[in-house]
C-alpha cells in the first residue's frame, strides 16, 4: 500500500508559477497545497522546473539546497490558534486608522487583505503537549511532571517573532472570531458564513506559505476549483478550519529555518530530549489568511486603538527598499 502511494506522488503532475512580486522579489507558487516532502521530489524534476518562468529558474534549484533531509525534529506539530494579526508600515497604519478599517490590495480576483496567525508561548506549550500525547499516547502523570519543555527550543522561525516582524513596526491583532464575524456581517451579507479554501502555497528562497483564501459564499463559483478547508482532521493536511472553536489548526511540517537541536525520542520511559548540533538551515512554513473584499474591512477606532501596538524591523524584512 505505501508503494502505491509513493507511486502515485511521483507521477503527480504539478502547476508551478513563477513571477516577480510586487517586492520584487522571486516568487513560486502551486495551486492548493503541497507538502514540504512533495515540494521537494517535485522541484527536483526537470518537468515541473520548466513550467516557471526561465529567468526564475535558478532560484527555483536555489531553493533545494533548503529543502535537505535534516536531523530528527518534531513534525507535525499542531497549533490550535485563535488569533490573528496583521502588520505594517507606519504609513499604511495612518491609513487604517483614517479609513476605519483594512483595504484589500490587488487585482480582480487576487485582492485581499493578509493576516497571520498569532502564536504566543501558551500555544507553543499546548502544541508540545498535544506533540507528547500524539508520540506518547499512555504516558503516567509522573512521566509528564519530568518533562522539560522542549519545542520552544525548535520553534524560532519568523512565524513565532512575536516582538518583531518583517513587514513593518505596526502590529494589529485581533481574536480570529472577531474578524470572521466582521467579516461575514460586511461582506456576506450577515446571512452566509464565509468559507474557507486551500488556495496556494507560496515558496520563495527559505520560505514556504500556505495561503488561507476566506470569500464570500457568492464568490463560490469564482474559486470553486480550490478546496474547502473543513472541519474535518484527517492525516496529511496543513490546515484545519474549527469553527466551532474559532481556531485554525496549523499542522507545521518546519518551525525553525536554522536547527540547533536534535529531538530524541525515548519510548522506554517515554520522555523527549534534546541535544545540540551544528547548525543546519532549513526552510520554515507558516499561514496567512487572504480576505477577499472590495471596499473597508471596518472596525470601531476603539478596537483599532485597542488592537495597535508597535515592533521591532526584523534586521531581514520584506519592506522595499529604496533604490
Amino acid at each position: 500500500m505505501a508503494e502505491t502511494r509513493t507511486t502515485d506522488r511521483q507521477e503527480r503532475k504539478y502547476d508551478f508559477h513563477g513571477r516577480k512580486n510586487n517586492r520584487d522579489c522571486p516568487e513560486f507558487s502551486h495551486d492548493g497545497y503541497i507538502s514540504i516532502n512533495d515540494l521537494r521530489n517535485a522541484l527536483q524534476d526537470d518537468t515541473n522546473v520548466q513550467q516557471i518562468q526561465s529567468d526564475l529558474r535558478n532560484n527555483a534549484r536555489h531553493i533545494l539546497r533548503y529543502l535537505t533531509n535534516i536531523l530528527e525534529y518534531p513534525n507535525p506539530v499542531d497549533f490550535h490558534i485563535s488569533e490573528v494579526t496583521h502588520v505594517t508600515d507606519e504609513k499604511s497604519s495612518d491609513q487604517i486608522s483614517e479609513s476605519g478599517g483594512f483595504k484589500a490590495y490587488g487585482d480582480d480576483d487576487e485582492k485581499f487583505s493578509w493576516w497571520s496567525l498569532k502564536i504566543d508561548e501558551k500555544s507553543i506549550e499546548a502544541a508540545e503537549q498535544r506533540y507528547l500525547e500524539k508520540v506518547f499516547p499512555n504516558r503516567s502523570e509522573e512521566q509528564k511532571e519530568k518533562q522539560d519543555e522542549f519545542l520552544n527550543k525548535f520553534a524560532t522561525s519568523p512565524a513565532f517573532h512575536i516582538k518583531e516582524s518583517r513587514y513593518g513596526t505596526v502590529r494589529f491583532s485581533f481574536p480570529l472570531n472577531e474578524v470572521m464575524k466582521t467579516y461575514k456581517e460586511q461582506m456576506c451579507g450577515g446571512q452566509e458564513d464565509p468559507v474557507l479554501r486551500e488556495y496556494k502555497t507560496m515558496f520563495y528562497q527559505q520560505e514556504i506559505m500556505y495561503v488561507v483564501l476566506v470569500h464570500s459564499p457568492k464568490h463560490n463559483e469564482r474559486f470553486d476549483k480550490f478546496p474547502r478547508i473543513k472541519n474535518v482532521d484527517y492525516e496529511g493536511n496543513q490546515i484545519v478550519w474549527k469553527a466551532q472553536e474559532n481556531q485554525i489548526v496549523w499542522k507545521a511540517q518546519a518551525i525553525s529555518n536554522a536547527i540547533k537541536f536534535k529531538l530524541n525520542l525515548n519510548e522506554e520511559n517515554k520522555m523527549a530530549d534534546i541535544e545540540p548540533v551544528y547548525r543546519q538551515y532549513y526552510v520554515w512554513d507558516h499561514v496567512c489568511l487572504a480576505f477577499h473584499f472590495d471596499g473597508v474591512l471596518k472596525f470601531t477606532k476603539e478596537d483599532l486603538k485597542k488592537s495597535k501596538t508597535h515592533c521591532e524591523l526584523s534586521e531581514k524584512n520584506c519592506l522595499k527598499r529604496n533604490k
